[in-house]
């Protein structure tokens, strides 16, 4: 019996090495880069690099390896949003969940979290109340929903240690460490709004002797941030007592909202002759217009001026198109960006940081839509909405004060 044994375990093994042998050999994992890539090294981003939009120097990822603790463990985070119904929050809650995993924290939940709060309040405040006793992160950034209410739950989470920093809405806290946003109320917030209004009324020649009636539409009165934007925007335009202010309802944000009080205005006031949003929803202005016949060209001598406080890529596409007139921005990821840079000179390195930092605002028109930077990239890259899969961060401006935070400053300033 063993005179066939063998010979069938020699002709089997001949086979599995002739057919082991035709098999296509595996692809070799790639070799790791030698350090981050850069703007440059992304293909998605050539075009604009190429034309000068953003800088091909740009890291795509300075916080490899960064966020370990001398313990080998990771630094925990939780960021949290009043809503994510709103593009600016959704982009810059996208641009985190793409981000952390990279940074080596592992899946959300791990060592990182993100919350949208729907606008509603109680939630959120429960969301940090909870993420405090069980989630117990190393800090939160928080783009509030209520100044005043989110107070008490982030008072209590410092008070165990948890490091609070707030971008773009804030908490009225002497807790929180660092706020991180435009001037609302000015300067360099919606008063830049409300300039850009009166010399765009007196070249449509308006003015002392053509009074003009003027339509602002509230983002939501209980938000701070919506206080702070109407007050910025009427100290430039109570100044002149030929422009007249009607103002709406809540929009609460939205752009269905939006557009139907817009067309509700227009409808009940004709003599309105330009629109003012305070920002997220803003875009819904045009689909307003456009339900009532009333959307007009830019150059149409009965075109509604349409302006948003930073709508970003939402009125993006209304402002190429010529249906809109300009949105204010400081970009859709850049307070979010630099909190996270903020929070990581804080937290990881110990180093001091503001109490405030100020993000650029600018006014986005077509004349310079194709070409304007904020901290290094567009304040929206034009891509299609929805896709977030590749984000380069924002190196900081001389202003903030601070490097973008990397491995080699963790070494030079913690020792590991």
């Amino acid at each position: 019996m063993k005179k066939f044994i063998i010979p069938l375990l020699i002709v089997a093994m001949v086979s599995i090495l002739i057919v082991s042998g035709c098999r296509p050999k595996p692809t070799p994992a790639p070799e790791p880069r030698a350090g981050p890539e850069t703007a440059a090294d992304i293909p998605e981003l050539a075009d604009m690099v190429a034309r000068g939009q953003v800088r091909g120097d740009l890291l795509w990822n300075p916080f490899a390896r960064l966020l370990v603790k001398p313990d080998g463990s990771s630094f925990k985070i939780a960021y949290g949003v009043a809503t994510l119904e709103v593009e600016p929050m959704a982009e810059a809650t996208k641009m985190l969940e793409d981000y952390l995993p990279r940074f080596g924290l592992g899946p959300k939940g791990e060592n990182w979290t993100t919350f949208g709060g729907a606008f509603d309040i109680e939630a959120q405040v429960a969301w940090v109340e909870d993420m405090t006793a069980t989630f117990k992160p190393d800090f939160f950034m928080i783009h509030s929903a209520s100044a005043e209410l989110l107070a008490p739950p982030a008072e209590a989470a410092v008070a165990k240690g948890i490091t609070v920093f707030t971008l773009d809405c804030g908490i009225e806290s002497d807790a929180v460490t660092s706020f991180i946003a435009h001037k609302f109320e000015g300067p360099g917030g919606t008063d830049l709004v409300g300039e850009w209004l009166i010399k765009e009324l007196l070249r449509l020649e308006y003015g002392p002797d053509n009074p003009v009636v003027v339509g602002e539409l509230w983002g939501m009165r209980e938000m701070k941030t919506s206080q702070l934007r109407n007050e910025g925007f009427h100290k430039a335009v109570d100044r002149e007592p030929w422009i007249t202010v009607l103002e709406s309802e809540d929009t609460f944000w939205g752009e269905e909202l939006t557009a139907t009080l817009t067309a509700d205005m227009t409808i009940a006031h004709p003599e309105i002759k330009a629109f003012f949003h305070h920002g997220c929803g803003g875009a819904g202005m045009v689909p307003g217009l456009e339900a009532i016949g009333m959307l007009l060209p830019i150059g149409d001598p009965d075109h509604i001026v349409i302006v948003s406080n930073d709508a970003e890529s939402a009125m993006w596409d209304g402002v190429i198109e010529g249906k809109a007139d300009c949105f204010s921005t400081h970009g859709g990821v850049e307070p979010t960006d630099i909190c996270l840079q903020v929070a990581i000179t804080n937290v990881v390195f110990g180093q001091p940081v503001d109490k405030f930092y100020s993000c650029p605002f600018i006014m986005v028109t077509i004349d310079n839509i194709e070409t304007v930077q904020i901290g290094g990239i567009p304040p929206a890259p034009g891509w299609p909405r929805g896709r977030w899969d590749v984000w380069v961060p924002m190196d900081p401006l001389a202003d903030y004060g601070f490097p973008q935070p990397s491995l080699a400053l963790r070494q030079k300033y913690m020792g590991y």
